[in-house]
């Protein structure tokens, strides 16, 4: 995986729904996208660029990271968007870069089932 696979909480796509998921047994994990399947697996895509799915029981609570447009229109006539608040783009670039040492919403997630 390169690192242009990583998410950028600078520069994130539409397609990104930054959220922390209460994973049961894990605890809470910080992710740059959470959505559910039809099949009510909640697929994951980590700020390392890897992606899981976990059962609906394994997921006790999902919360969403706000995210906004900021600086200059591109090229395509919109706005850049990035994660809102500095300190959750803090914890993803650090997670992207692979010195994660945040408490709490940096847990590593293991999906089963």
């Amino acid at each position: 995986m390169s690192l242009a696979d990583n998410p950028d909480p600078e520069n994130l796509t539409n397609a990104d729904k930054p959220a922390v998921v209460d994973v049961d047994g894990s605890g809470n994990v910080y992710v740059v996208s959470a959505k559910v399947r039809e099949n009510g697996w909640l697929w994951l895509k980590q700020w390392d660029g890897q992606t899981l799915k976990l059962p609906p029981h394994r997921v006790n609570a999902v919360q969403r990271i706000r995210k906004e447009r900021y600086g200059e229109a591109g090229s395509s006539g919109m706005k850049p968007q990035r994660i809102e608040d500095e300190d959750w783009r803090r914890r993803a670039r650090e997670m992207t870069s692979g010195t994660a040492d945040v408490d709490g919403a940096g847990e590593a997630v293991v999906a089963d089932d």
